[in-house]
């Protein structure tokens, strides 16, 4: 899908294993020691309801994000994983993959709920996640990610 946002192109695709390098990078920057694995991000290429890339750029594009959404049950799908690049963050670019993912699960039909992961101390990005109408669980994971930091599940109901 291409978009033009204040006279730049954004290209939204599917990952294909070309583009694992950029992604574990991308991931480490990222996420640091909470990083998924290199040999969990090939699987997921390979097995996934939807992982899609964010480019900027028409001619020469720039890899600036990604999503990973996997289906849990036939109702439910989880996106496991969700960045934009730094340097890209706070300037709409998240929020417009996040509503182009949304978009693509409200096409599957059968699925009611969305749900995902988010550290208790990333105020932006659960902020962002609430303007979407996700609802934090109340309850907390404990020692969710490998740096002991604890995790709000939210949950979003699609509309039927």
């Amino acid at each position: 899908m291409f978009l033009k946002k204040n006279m730049v192109t954004l290209i939204t695709s599917n990952v294909n294993s070309r583009d694992l390098r950029k992604i574990v990078n991308l991931e480490r920057e990222v996420f640091k020691e909470n990083a998924f694995t290199k040999h969990l991000l090939k699987k997921l290429i390979e097995n996934h309801t939807f992982f899609l890339k964010l480019e900027i750029g028409k001619i020469k594009r720039e890899f600036i994000g990604f999503i990973i959404v996997i289906n849990e049950t036939k109702e439910r799908t989880n996106i496991i994983n969700y960045l934009i690049k730094p340097n890209f963050q706070n300037s709409g670019y998240g929020s417009y993959l996040l509503q182009h993912t949304i978009n693509k699960i409200k096409q599957l039909k059968t699925i009611k709920k969305i749900v995902l992961n988010v550290q208790i101390s990333n105020s932006i990005a659960i902020k962002m996640y609430e303007k979407f109408k996700f609802k934090r669980n109340p309850s907390i994971i404990k020692n969710y990610y490998h740096s002991g930091e604890s995790a709000y599940l939210m949950e979003l109901d699609i509309e039927s």
